[in-house]
């Protein structure tokens, strides 16, 4: 049963959401960093412990503990974004979660 479950969502995530990806950041009190992503760098490594620039138009909504959408680009390709903040019981902001679809 789990061969199955994984070949069947390998082969969703590989053919359905070919053009979509995600990421998961941390928040060290300046930077957002990319601790988890299927974002690929410019020679296709996974862009894991790089930040998010802070020109970027979500990071300061995002400090404002806000979510942020709309068209980006990163690492040279140009994406639909959605940022979410993650904010913890004492409400600081300790991360974010993002999804994107890349626009070819």
């Amino acid at each position: 049963m789990k061969k199955i479950v994984f070949i069947c969502l390998f082969c969703f995530s590989t053919l359905s959401f070919a053009e979509l990806g995600s990421t998961i950041f941390t928040f060290d009190g300046q930077d957002f960093i990319r601790t988890e992503t299927t974002l690929m760098d410019e020679d296709g490594n996974l862009a894991i412990n790089t930040k998010l620039d802070r020109s970027h138009p979500g990071y300061k909504i995002m400090l404002n503990k806000k979510s942020w959408s709309g068209k980006d680009i990163v690492v040279g390709r140009q994406l639909y974004s959605y940022l979410a903040p993650l904010i913890d019981k004492d409400g600081k902001v300790t991360g974010a979660l993002a999804v994107f679809k890349y626009i070819e």
